[in-house]
C-alpha cells in the first residue's frame, strides 16, 4: 500500500501527479501483484484529469494478464480505442506474449492478423512469442512457417529467435534439424549464447547422443562462451542416463577445478545415476559431500537416496536417512509418502509400519491418491493378505476415490497369483464391462498362462465377450 500512501500524501500537499507518476505507481502495484489497487489507480487517473495513455494501458493490460484476469485484459484493450488511445506494437506484443504463455496460440494469431490489417508492423518480439507458443504446443510446422515468414517481413531473427526454434526442435526429437538451424546462425550474423548451446546439448542428451552433446559443449567453450552450472547439469544428466557414471563424476571434478559451485540438482542427478547402476554407497558419499558444502538436501534428494537404498536392500542406511530427514523437519508430500515411504516399507518387509504410515496420512490431513491405494493394495497382496487388500479396494470408493485401470489390474493380478480365479474373473468383468478399462499386458499374460490348466479362466477366455476382447 506504500504507493497509494505516497499518492495520498501528494494530494494532501496539493501536488498533482502527472501521467508519468501515475504510470510508475500502476507499474509498481502490478509488479507487487496488487492488481485490484492498480486498476483503482488506473481509473483514478481519468477522475484526476489525466486520460490514461498508451503506456498506462500497456501496463494495466500486462498486469491483468499476469494476475490471471485474461478476459478483463482483453476488455481493457477493447476500451482503449473507444477512449481515443491507439494501441501500438508493445500493446499487441503484450497481449500476444501472454496468450502464448497460456497456450492460446490461435488467439494470438488472430491478434497478429489484426496488427497487420491495421498497418502495425510486428517486430522480432512478436514473432518470438508466437514461435515459442507453437514450439511449446509441439506444432513445429507452424513454428517453422512463422520462423521463415520473419525474413519475408524484414524482421531479422535474433539469438532469442534461434534459441527458441532450436529448443523446440530438440524437444520434439528433431535434433539433426536443430543442428542445421544452429549452423545457419553465423551466416545470418547471429551469435549463439549459453542458452542456445544448452538447448542443443539437452536435445542430444535426450536422444542419448552423449558424444554429440559433449562436442557441443566443447564448441561452446572454444567460442569463449563460459558454461554455467546448468550447462554441466545437462551434460551430467546425459551421462547418467547413458549409465556412464565415471564420466559424469569427472564432470563434477571439472566443475570444482573451474571454481563452479555444483548445486542441489548436480548432486541429485549424480546420486540418482549411481543408484540406478547399483552404487548406492557412492551416492551416500556424494550426499555427505553435498551437505558438507553447505547445500541443503530437499525432498527430491531424499527420495532418490531412499529409493536407491530400499531397492538395493540397504535397509539400515535407509532408516537412518529417514530419521535424518525427520530431524531436519522436512515435511513429506503425498508423492514422497506413497512412492518412497509406504512402498519402501513394503520392500523392506515392514508391513505394520506401511499400514501405520497409510493411516497417519488421514491424521496428518494429507489427502492420499488413487495411486496411494494401489501401492497399499499391491503391498498387502504381496504379504498374502488378499482379504485385507480386497477390503481396502472396496473402501476406496467410500473414501471418495474411484479405482482406475491400474488399481483394477493390481488387484486382479494379486488374485490370479493366489489362484483365486472366481474373484479375479468377477473383477475383470467389473473392470471391462462396468468401468470401461482394459487388462494390461501383465494381466493378459497371466490369464494366458493359466488358461490351459484353470477351468474357470479357460471357460472365461473361451466364452466371455470380455475374454475375447482382451485377446
Amino acid at each position: 500500500m506504500i504507493f497509494l500512501s505516497v499518492l495520498g500524501k501528494m494530494f494532501k500537499l496539493g501536488i498533482h501527479p502527472d501521467p508519468i507518476t501515475f504510470n510508475a505507481l500502476i507499474n509498481g502495484l502490478c509488479n507487487e501483484g496488487k492488481i485490484k489497487e492498480a486498476v483503482e489507480l488506473f481509473n483514478e487517473m481519468g477522475k484526476r484529469g489525466h486520460e490514461p495513455n498508451v503506456i498506462s494501458y500497456n501496463t494495466i493490460i500486462n498486469g491483468l494478464f499476469k494476475s490471471g484476469n485474461r478476459n478483463m485484459a482483453v476488455h481493457v484493450f477493447k476500451k482503449m480505442e473507444q477512449n481515443g488511445c491507439k494501441p501500438n506494437v508493445v500493446t499487441y506484443n503484450t497481449i500476444i506474449d501472454n496468450l502464448c504463455k497460456n497456450m492460446l496460440v490461435n488467439d494470438a494469431m488472430e491478434f497478429l492478423s489484426e496488427m497487420l490489417d491495421r498497418g502495425i508492423a510486428p517486430n522480432v518480439v512478436t514473432y518470438n512469442s508466437i514461435v515459442h507458443g507453437f514450439c511449446n504446443l509441439g506444432q513445429l510446422n507452424e513454428a517453422t512457417r512463422l520462423f521463415k515468414e520473419m525474413g519475408g517481413r524484414d524482421v531479422m531473427p535474433d539469438t532469442v529467435s534461434f534459441t527458441i526454434f532450436v529448443d523446440g526442435l530438440c524437444k520434439e526429437g528433431m535434433v539433426s534439424e536443430a543442428w542445421c538451424v544452429f549452423e545457419t546462425m553465423p551466416e545470418k550474423g547471429v551469435e549463439p549464447n549459453i542458452y542456445t548451446y544448452n538447448a542443443l546439448m539437452d536435445g542430444y542428451c535426450i536422444q542419448r547422443q552423449i558424444i554429440e552433446a559433449r562436442k557441443v559443449f566443447e564448441i561452446m567453450v572454444r567460442k569463449g562462451c563460459a558454461p554455467f552450472v546448468h550447462s554441466y547439469n545437462i551434460l551430467i544428466n546425459g551421462f547418467c542416463k547413458s549409465r556412464m557414471m565415471d564420466e559424469a563424476k569427472s564432470l563434477l571434478a571439472e566443475m570444482c577445478e573451474k571454481e563452479l559451485t555444483p548445486d542441489t540438482v548436480t548432486y541429485s542427478t549424480l546420486m540418482q545415476g549411481l543408484c540406478h547402476v547399483g552404487r548406492p554407497q557412492e551416492s551416500l558419499n556424494l550426499f555427505k559431500e553435498m551437505c558438507s558444502n553447505g547445500l541443503l538436501p530437499n525432498l527430491v534428494t531424499y527420495s532418490i537416496l531412499l529409493d536407491g537404498f530400499w531397492k538395493h536392500g540397504h535397509l539400515d542406511e535407509a532408516l537412518k536417512l529417514l530419521q535424518s530427514m525427520q530431524e531436519k523437519k522436512l515435511e513429506p508430500d503425498i508423492v514422497f509418502y506413497t512412492n518412497i515411504l509406504v512402498e519402501g516399507m513394503f520392500i523392506a518387509g515392514k508391513l505394520e509400519v506401511a499400514k501405520e504410515l497409510f493411516s497417519k496420512l488421514f491424521v496428518d490431513g494429507i489427502r492420499p491418491t488413487v495411486h496411494t491405494y494401489s501401492v497399499m493394495i499391491k503391498g498387502l497382496l504381496k504379504e498374502g493378505l488378499s482379504d485385507e487388500a480386497y477390503r481396502l479396494f472396496s473402501k476406496m470408493e467410500d473414501d471418495g476415490f474411484m479405482p482406475d485401470s491400474c488399481s483394477y489390474n493390481v488387484i486382479i493380478q494379486g488374485f490370479l497369483q493366489i489362484r483365486d480365479s472366481s474373484t479375479a474373473v468377477r473383477l475383470i468383468d467389473e473392470m471391462v464391462a462396468g468401468k470401461g478399462f482394459s487388462a494390461d499386458s501383465t494381466t493378459f499374460q497371466m490369464l494366458l498362462d493359466l488358461e490351459s490348466h484353470d477351468e474357470i479362466i479357460s471357460r472365461f477366455m473361451r466364452g466371455s465377450s470380455r475374454g475375447r476382447k482382451m485377446k
